[in-house]
């Protein structure tokens, strides 16, 4: 516990242009608000020169921080603030909860100058949860309570429900706080500071049996009316449950499906698998997996959208995959922001959310160069829309709470952001065509928005008749269709017209699946195409009549006769790269070789690495490496690498440094666009030291 609590107090280095020299912002959620609640933790960013401070410390004891680390003192008002960390571009600090609210200014003095910031304390700010990545978006920093396992999660633990610890930062602890997890109220058990440290706050809430197999669902926090940055959480299905034999509680699994995308105008659909970092196709018309595409290892890929080539978000390197859809293999990966989470097409671009970064952004990816522009806007970036017509994307701006246009003629953010009601968390974005409105999602209220694009008042409603969150949205004619994950349910509203009307629409909840998630609309087939992440399985809706017509089992690989839990199908994958031989088999310590390598698939191959097997050791799911990830050895340097052609053959210069121990193996792996050779040992790719 104490461990992931440190983390918390150094968590991430981030940026964000501001018009004077220093930003204050939750140290949790990195969320710009009007003002901070005291005894938060707060991160004090540097914007121009010259830097906060010239050097980095950090507290050695943050259970008693100094008021002096690093020659850098911080003081609010007369108030000499405690330091956990200080650096050039970020100090993270606590207000003392002993501080009035109201106006505050907050002075940093430092070996490089004296910076002034005012503020604004009171107890009705945003509250901020803190984040695996500390960065405020993705995997919150959420323990289960009685084991301190950090997710996926049951519903149960050892028979029992499953408490859960969120981890918070300016919550106000005079009136008992809210959490909503994929929509779903949970009962609150404990609020308060943290046991192991007063400077963080902690909520410790029971996942109700609703929630089972709901899969990557949001989690709010809300407090005096005030909504926190959102983070996410995976439920899984109970023991039992879902596609594999029963695994126990907590048992994360190896193959998670997350988004869908239709091929147009081909029988065609395409499912990516978020834990085993594949990308499955499906044929509509015979119901089953066709073929397995890899990507690289640790990708985790979250989005996908397809026309010519299908683009896949990479969420967890920051990338685009650009996948062939004649030869089913991955052409390029294309470096775009922090966190990819949602990707559409625009003609010959691909339009990349990126979620992470104190300010979010979009990336406009050429399909043909693949040369990349980006432009910034709020916080918190999740869902797109876009309108072809008019050349113009919609981008929801979730913490921040509006949506922004980006004229992608120019590729600029317009200078007017679509406001939202106060407190809007927005995720899922569609138009509905030819004139809007948009219509929007708000997982963590239960939600949706019809927002006019040409400005005037949203109309708010409920998105689903049991109250729990939408996931994904989809629009056809005057028709809308919500997914509910915790529900396993389908919401039909119809006509769009009469929603906020003296006549009601019509809703309807059609029962699915574990997990209902994402959707893909095919107009050849009149199918809405539906991922349910718990089940495993991709649903087919006929349009016509809103009923389930028929399933995929999505995580079965094509030569499997049963879903396996496993990485197995990436091995047999005809993408994925393969190693024959390579020579030479040996070398000595201090020397330099010519390595030239024999296989197929090798394209694009950049990531050359010797791996000692004393590191390959058993894993979660959810990391690198079919059997663990296994370290690079640095002591190996790699250059001039390149491939042929035909993917066939690699050759590089190998440097073996001084401190490689004689009588040594390594495992050679080979990491391309396609994935990587793996560090399972094999007679074909060890290297001895002699």
């Amino acid at each position: 516990m104490k461990k992931i609590a440190f983390a918390l107090l150094l968590a991430g280095q981030l940026l964000l242009a501001d018009s004077q020299n220093v930003r204050v912002v939750n140290g949790a959620s990195f969320m710009q608000a009007s003002s901070l609640t005291p005894g938060s933790i707060i991160s004090i960013l540097a914007v121009t020169s010259p830097g906060l401070t010239n050097s980095t410390a950090v507290a050695s004891d943050f259970s008693n921080p100094p008021h002096t680390l690093g020659g850098v003192t911080v003081t609010a008002g007369t108030t000499t603030l405690p330091l956990f960390f200080v650096s050039a571009v970020q100090i993270n600090t606590r207000l003392d909860p002993a501080i009035p609210a109201g106006p505050v200014t907050l002075t940093i003095q430092s070996p490089t100058g004296t910076f002034t910031k005012n503020l604004v304390l009171s107890k009705y700010s945003p509250p901020g949860v803190f984040s695996l990545f500390g960065s405020g978006t993705r995997d919150g920093a959420i323990q289960n309570a009685v084991t301190y396992h950090i997710g996926p999660y049951t519903t149960t633990t050892n028979g029992q429900p499953t408490y859960l610890s969120i981890y918070t930062s300016g919550l106000d602890l005079t009136a008992q706080p809210a959490v909503t997890i994929g929509g779903v109220s949970v009962p609150i058990q404990f609020y308060g500071a943290a046991p192991c440290c007063p400077a963080l706050q902690q909520i410790n809430v029971q996942l109700t049996p609703d929630l089972a197999g709901a899969g990557r669902v949001e989690v709010a926090v809300t407090a005096n009316g005030m909504t926190s940055n959102i983070t996410e959480v995976v439920i899984l299905p109970n023991p039992g449950q879902g596609p594999f034999p029963p695994s126990g509680e907590n048992q994360a699994r190896y193959r998670e499906i997350s988004s869908v995308a239709w091929i147009p105008n081909t029988g065609l659909a395409l499912v990516t698998d978020e834990n085993d970092d594949v990308v499955r196709l499906v044929d509509i018309k015979s119901r089953k997996v066709v073929r397995t595409i890899t990507l690289p290892e640790g990708s985790q890929p979250v989005s996908v959208a397809a026309s010519g080539v299908a683009v896949v978000a990479e969420r967890m390197r920051g990338k685009i995959a650009i996948i062939d859809l004649l030869a089913y293999s991955v052409i390029a990966e294309v470096a775009v922001g922090g966190a990819p989470v949602s990707v559409a097409l625009a003609g010959n671009l691909a339009v990349v959310v990126n979620q992470d970064s104190d300010t979010s952004s979009v990336s406009a990816v050429d399909l043909t160069t693949h040369g990349v522009k980006n432009v910034g806007i709020a916080r918190g970036a999740r869902g797109i829309a876009v309108d072809s017509g008019a050349n113009r994307a919609y981008v929801t701006n979730e913490d921040a709470g509006t949506i922004s246009v980006i004229d992608l003629t120019h590729f600029t953010a317009t200078p007017a952001t679509i406001s939202l009601p106060l407190h809007a968390r927005p995720a899922s974005i569609q138009l509905a065509l030819p004139a809007g409105p948009l219509v929007v999602t708000e997982p963590s209220s239960g939600q949706i928005l019809l927002v006019p694009t040409g400005g005037g008042a949203p109309i708010v409603a409920q998105a689903n008749p049991d109250g729990k969150g939408p996931s994904d949205v989809a629009i056809v004619g005057n028709t809308l269709y919500f997914g509910n994950q915790a529900g396993g349910s389908l919401t039909v509203i119809e006509p769009i017209s009469n929603i906020g009307s003296h006549t009601p629409p019509t809703i309807t909840s059609v029962p699915i699946d574990l997990g209902v998630r994402s959707f893909a609309m095919d107009t050849q087939d009149k199918l809405l195409l539906t991922v349910c992440q718990g089940s495993g399985k991709l649903a087919f809706i006929d349009l016509n009549t809103s009923q389930v017509i028929d399933w995929v089992d999505a995580v079965r690989g094509e030569l499997e006769a049963v879903a396996k839990n496993d990485h197995s199908d990436r091995l047999t994958a005809a993408n994925s790269p393969k190693l024959i031989n390579f020579s030479p088999t040996a070398g000595h310590g201090n020397s330099t070789i010519s390595l030239s390598i024999t296989g197929t698939n090798l394209t694009g191959a950049t990531d050359l690495a010797f791996v000692s097997p004393a590191t390959v050791f058993p894993h979660a799911p959810w990391e690198d490496g079919e059997y663990g990830q296994g370290a690079n050895d640095p002591n190996f340097q790699i250059s001039n690498v390149q491939v042929n052609a035909a993917g066939t053959q690699l050759t590089a210069a190998v440097t073996v440094g001084a401190g490689v121990k004689s009588n040594s193996r390594y495992i050679l792996r080979v990491g391309t666009p396609n994935g990587d050779t793996g560090i399972t040992q094999t007679n074909f790719n060890v290297f001895q030291v002699n």
